[in-house]
């Protein structure tokens, strides 16, 4: 599952809502899969793609950092560059 954010996004209390009620280890694994998926954006050029899921990133971020706990954005490597 990955999280998107349109702009503007109506729903975006509820989405909210539901991260706050997630554990940690719940709304880290939620960014990985979202930050894989935008990556997979980034390296295809689909920008349309790509800043829903930033903006769904930086949410999971803010919303970490309300509880106290950081998400460092890290670059991803790819299994070729490792």
């Amino acid at each position: 599952m990955t999280l998107i954010f349109s702009e503007p996004d109506p729903s975006r209390p509820e989405k909210e809502a539901f991260l706050r009620a997630l554990s940690e280890a719940e709304l880290l694994a939620l960014y990985n899969e979202t930050r894989k998926a935008a990556s997979a954006a980034r390296e295809a050029h689909d920008m349309e793609a790509l800043y829903p899921l930033a903006r769904g990133m930086k949410t999971i971020q803010r919303i970490a950092g309300e509880r106290g706990f950081v998400i460092k954005a890290k670059r991803l490597l790819k299994v070729s560059d490792a």
